[in-house]
């Protein structure tokens, strides 16, 4: 028998031989998600975009036809990309000590950008020359006098371009440049998530105007050729910039074969000391029994050897030991012997989509096992075979194996958490208590406060900018500039107070820096940033920077409302700063700026943050779990249909969006369009309410939002309150056709806020529901209004090198704030309930403990809540079933955050899942997998959980489908007097524990 085996092995081997390096995949475009970026030439809303291409630095330097290329400051960018279906956004910082861009009709003889598209990579592939398919566009950002920012279309000859936008500012450095490229305008059709294409980016300089395109840079491989395959290549990826197609595989045998019990199936592959040196390695294969329908599954079928070694139980990755299919019968994934189980099924889709067989997340037909440990340099040998067993000797059933192929892995990577931990669990309880004060040998001198923390040396260091000074101190200026430093136990508050004793605005930028000594690490907004490269970046909700060494950290966050909203976070020579570049004070007036220096004692952002949130006082009841309903779901669904979503969530807030009411061409409204339109959906959601929960336990929430208006009227009868670009223009939102009829507004006083009030009073009135979901609360995507008839006092685009204002500006933030707090106090005063989109941006807005919501088209978004309610929503980009939900539901826990519902309809679960038990929550900790609130304790991740005292409590366990299981139970331990909930689950499941 051996001899057979051994020579039907031989007769069915692959062999592969690794020749080059691993296939590079394809590099992720993030979705643009909402709000919408503003092609204004100005990067502020392209922070959360990743960088595309790094184009400082000599590496890529594809020409230099004078030998004049001199260094970074001649010529370096940074390139981003986003993608709408409709379109392709792009972004550059370029760095060009000298602009040259003097004929608007040769482009690519001055200073430009070069952007090259492919998006058929795969039809002609043998062409190697652009063709049908391929295009070539120039950006130029124009001369900043005389010639305007320009976008031509090079390639393919005789096509009229239209429809882009393109901007462009003037920096210290260089210029920044945006531009939004339509698909329509090429001709071509609108783009699809994971849809691949190939690009390259070109960033010339011409330092002379004598010599056309003196150097260049090149985002793709080089050396630079005008062939397609040389190009990147790119996936549209969703919001978070993620993709299937990004992770890299090696294909080692692709066509299906036949293994019985005499004939196994063998697969060679060599690998490379430096393969195995830089990664470890995933088996990844499709295999069924074969069958002549879908038949359910057979238990212990197929065998893998590794170099003469039986894969077992442990080395399978990513796959529970058990499951269950949609019968409800589970069965065990692999046997004693390393058999795994496999699908009756006449080809590899096995059973999926069964009505009795599928088991829901997973490819019943794809196997991984991990081979950290097991592979060899050289020659590595694989074999798939049925052990001679009594069935399989009787039976000679056929087992099909097919797609076998490699993913590498970072070494060390591949940990497999699709089984419960075992041994000794990690201990989750709030924090103690710590001894105030922190700090010590506090001093003030001038403008910088020093104090020493532990072993380590503080200080915060300012300095100050106004027209006909240097950065330094105002002495000598129009500005008198007083200080006072107080000291509390659990932070330092420092207060400026600002006179502007000129009969004109002035301009006081101010910088504060932060040192401490041994610096490792620093966050801004939450988010870890290099200390290598300077960078800036706004603040946004959260509004914090914090700064770490080894034993502890130390925060700086504005406290004063245009503080927090002009608030930029830096890195200066590897410093951290808090800086505003956009203050401006009034003839006469007096401004008082103050921050926050907050110390810890722990080198941890989720501990400090934590404090962070306990001096703002923001841990309060977090009470409403929203989902919304669209268009004309509250009639077209069964009332079954929209219990069943409300129930099993455990929705207690239903949120109908303001596309329920829709203009005579089908559109969505607001402002007067939707005050005069149809309301019959709201009606029917509130008797809906009325008659299955009289009791109030379900909420009815309206869409409101106080800075887009559809209502073409009210473009002239309040055209004093429409936001103005600072070319004069008046801002619609985003790019598409939808965007178009958006119109950007101000609700001033005495103007279109008549109109959101009688819109408000709609909602709670005439519609006599329960309160608002108020959208983009703070700003829409425009942050500052140009109109020249207004003016917020604090806000002003300034010179950062002369202080001297430009122009002064509003805040629309800060502008509206006044009325926006007006109108949250009458909601309260009506007894009404709010839920925000978006962190409150103003200090003012921070102590009205409103409830906010997160979306998270980048899921990174939860962050911003960390001084408010963590509450994500769901993704609307991803989401189109409960599986992508409850993915969702968990990453946000990664990030600190709870969970409401997006799209409720495409995916409410069948069965109660988590949600059901998140809400009330009280925050008394966030941290990353968990959430410690007084009421319960929700975790994706395994641990010893209690309040550090003796409370009782309940477990709730939900499996890998969301669903509620007892197959990994929670169980109560008594430490120290104090109640632990012990919690062991694999990964992608959770735990709710409830307090009693």
């Amino acid at each position: 028998m051996k001899k057979i085996l051994s020579v039907l092995a031989l007769f069915f081997t692959v062999v592969w031989i690794a020749c080059g390096a691993m296939p590079v995949p394809p590099r992720p475009i993030a979705y643009d998600i909402d709000p919408p970026v503003v092609c204004d030439g100005k990067l502020d809303d392209w922070q959360r975009a990743a960088v595309f291409a790094d184009l400082t630095g000599k590496k890529q330097l594809a020409f230099d036809r004078t030998r004049s290329y001199s260094g970074e400051q001649d010529l370096g960018a940074r390139i981003k990309m986003l993608w709408r279906s409709n379109g392709l956004l792009i972004a550059a910082e370029v760095i060009d000590d000298k602009h040259v861009q003097a004929h608007p009709d040769k482009l690519w003889a001055g200073d430009h950008i070069d952007l090259r598209l492919d998006l058929t990579p795969e039809q002609d592939k043998e062409r190697e020359m652009f063709g049908d398919g391929q295009y070539q566009l120039l950006l130029s950002p124009g001369d900043f006098q005389q010639l305007k920012p320009q976008m031509q279309l090079v390639k393919p000859q005789g096509l009229k371009f239209s429809g882009g936008e393109i901007a462009a500012v003037k920096t210290a450095s260089g210029y920044t440049l945006e531009a939004f490229i339509p698909w329509s305008g090429l001709g071509a059709k609108n783009t699809v998530r994971d849809q691949v294409l190939t690009l390259d980016v070109l960033v010339s300089d011409s330092d002379d105007p004598k010599f056309s395109q003196q150097c260049y840079k090149v985002a793709g491989p080089l050396p630079f050729t005008q062939y397609r395959n040389r190009m990147i290549k790119v996936v549209l990826a969703d919001g978070n910039g993620e993709s299937a197609l990004t992770q890299p595989e090696k294909m080692i045998a692709e066509n299906e074969t036949v293994v019985h019990v005499k004939q196994a199936y063998t697969v060679e592959f060599d690998l490379t000391a430096e393969d195995l040196q830089k990664n470890d390695y995933l088996l990844k294969f499709y295999a069924r029994a074969v069958s002549a329908k879908p038949a359910g599954f057979g238990s212990n079928m197929l065998n893998v050897e590794l170099n003469g070694k039986m894969l077992q139980a442990e080395n399978l990755f990513g796959i529970p030991s058990t499951f269950t299919m949609r019968s409800g019968r589970s069965l065990s994934s692999i046997g004693a012997s390393g058999a795994l189980t496999l699908p009756w099924a006449p080809d590899f889709k096995g059973v999926d989509g069964h009505k009795d067989y599928a088991v829901e997340g997973r490819k019943s037909s794809e196997f991984t096992f991990s081979l950290a440990g097991l592979l060899k340099v050289g020659k590595n040998k694989l074999v798939f075979k049925v052990l001679p067993t009594p069935v399989h000797r009787k039976n000679k059933f056929n087992m099909a194996v097919g797609k076998v192929s490699l993913l590498p892995a970072i070494k060390g990577s591949l940990i497999d958490n699709t089984r419960p931990p075992t041994g000794k669990l990690e201990r989750f309880e709030p924090e103690a208590a710590a001894d105030f004060p922190l700090y010590k040998q506090l001093k003030s001198r001038g403008n910088e406060v020093t104090f020493q923390q532990g072993s380590s040396q503080i200080s915060v260091k300012s300095q100050f900018l106004t027209a006909g000074s240097k950065w330094g101190d105002l002495s000598g200026t129009c500005v008198q500039h007083q200080r006072k430093v107080i000291s509390k136990d659990d932070c330092i508050i420092v207060r400026d107070v600002f006179k502007n004793t000129s009969s004109a605005p002035v301009a006081v930028l101010q910088r504060h820096t932060l040192n401490i000594s041994d610096l490792k690490k620093v966050f801004i907004s939450g988010s870890e940033v290099s200390l290598r490269y300077n960078s800036s970046r706004q603040l946004g909700g959260n509004c914090t920077i914090i700064a770490m060494n080894d034993q502890i950290s130390v925060g700086l966050m504005p406290w004063s409302d245009a503080l927090s909203v002009h608030a930029d976070g830096e890195i200066i020579s590897g410093k951290p700063a808090l800086a505003d570049y956009q203050l401006a004070i009034g003839a006469n007036a007096v401004y008082t700026s103050e921050f926050v220096i907050l110390p810890w004692h722990k080198a941890d952002y989720w501990s400090w943050i934590n404090q962070a949130r306990r001096l703002l006082d923001v841990n309060y009841p977090i009470t409403l779990l929203s989902g919304f309903w669209n268009h004309y779901e509250a009639t077209k669904l069964s009332h079954a249909t929209q219990r069943a979503m409300i129930d099993n969530f455990g929705i207690n807030a239903i949120g109908q969006s303001n596309n329920c009411v829709h203009d005579k061409d089908g559109y969505q409204t607001r402002g007067n369009d939707l005050i005069n339109g149809d309301h019959s959906q709201y009606r029917a959601m509130r008797k809906l309410i009325d008659r299955y929960y009289p009791d109030g336990s379900v909420k009815q929430l309206l869409y409101f939002h106080c800075f887009l208006d559809t209502t073409v009227a009210d473009l002239t009868k309040y055209a004093a309150d429409r936001t103005v670009l600072a070319d004069g223009t008046h801002p619609v939102y985003g790019t598409s056709n939808t965007g178009r009829r958006l119109h950007h507004i101000l609700p001033n006083e005495g103007g279109w806020a008549e109109v959101g009030e009688r819109w408000i009073e709609l909602i709670i009135s005439d519609l006599n529901a329960d309160g608002i979901f108020w959208d983009e609360f703070n700003r829409s995507n425009v942050v500052y209004d140009y109109s020249s008839k207004r003016w917020d006092n604090v806000s002003a685009d300034i010179n950062r090198n002369t202080g001297k204002i430009l122009r002064l500006k509003n805040s629309v933030t800060l502008l509206s704030l006044p009325w926006r707090l007006k109108m949250v106090r009458k909601l309260r005063d009506r007894n009404k309930v709010l839920i925000i989109n978006g962190a409150p941006l103003s200090h003012t807005m921070r102590q009205q403990k409103i409830q906010t919501m997160f979306e998270t088209g980048h899921i990174s978004n939860v962050l911003q809540g960390h001084l408010a309610a963590p509450v994500a929503l769901g993704d609307h980009l991803t989401e189109r079933k409960f599986a992508d939900s409850w993915k969702v539901m968990l990453r946000a826990l990664d990030f600190g955050g709870l969970y409401c519902v997006y799209q409720t309809v495409r995916v409410f679960p069948r069965h109660p899942t988590l949600t059901k038990y998140m809400y009330p929550f009280t925050p008394i900790e966030l941290h990353k997998g968990y959430l410690i609130g007084k009421e319960r304790i929700i975790t994706k991740v395994s641990g010893l959980f209690g309040w550090g005292d003796a409370s009782e409590f309940d477990i709730k366990v939900f499996d890998t489908n969301g669903k509620l299981t007892d197959s990994y139970p929670g169980k109560k331990v008594v430490i120290d007097g104090k109640n632990y909930a012990e919690i062991r689950i694999p990964g992608n499941c959770a735990a709710a524990i409830i307090r009693k």
